[in-house]
């Protein structure tokens, strides 16, 4: 699988786990602080695996690496705003669909101007990036340090 491909799949991930977050209601908590914490790790995840591999791979062809390190980070603060809401909270979906519309955005981006230009790369780079790409997202799953990470900005946002 291209890189691309790969980074689609997961955006795939991340639109349903938002969506499904956004169907949530009010009295829904346990589901929606599983959702939650479960977008969290995903979006670490995709985040770590794209600024170590995919990104510093398209730096030559793509002039918009600064665009998308922009986006992650107002990303991670909507995230942020998103933790420190309580489940219960009445405005919890409205900070979930603000997450999901920047989300939204920023995977456009890519998908549609970013990822085309990653083809100046070819074909034989794009699969071998795939590769890596896929390698490192199982280790980050697989990986303690990647858990306790994650545990660690769940605990810390929830506490600010």
């Amino acid at each position: 699988m291209k890189a691309d491909q790969v980074l689609i799949a997961h955006h795939d991930v991340l639109r349903g786990l938002l969506r499904q977050l956004t169907e949530t209601t009010d009295d829904q908590t346990a589901e929606r602080s599983r959702l939650r914490d479960e977008l969290l790790r995903e979006l670490e995840v995709h985040t770590q695996i794209e600024d170590e591999l995919f990104y510093p791979a398209v730096r030559d062809v793509s002039p918009l690496l600064s665009l998308a390190h922009a986006e992650h980070r107002q990303i991670d603060d909507q995230l942020a705003t998103v933790m420190r809401t309580a489940v219960d909270d009445p405005e919890f979906g409205t900070e979930v669909r603000m997450l999901s519309a920047t989300l939204h955005h920023h995977t456009f981006e890519e998908e549609e101007r970013m990822f085309p230009q990653s083809h100046a790369l070819g074909d034989e780079r794009l699969e071998q990036l795939g590769r890596q790409l896929q390698e490192r997202q199982e280790e980050l799953y697989r990986s303690g340090a990647m858990r306790l990470i994650v545990r660690l900005k769940r605990m810390t946002l929830r506490l600010v």
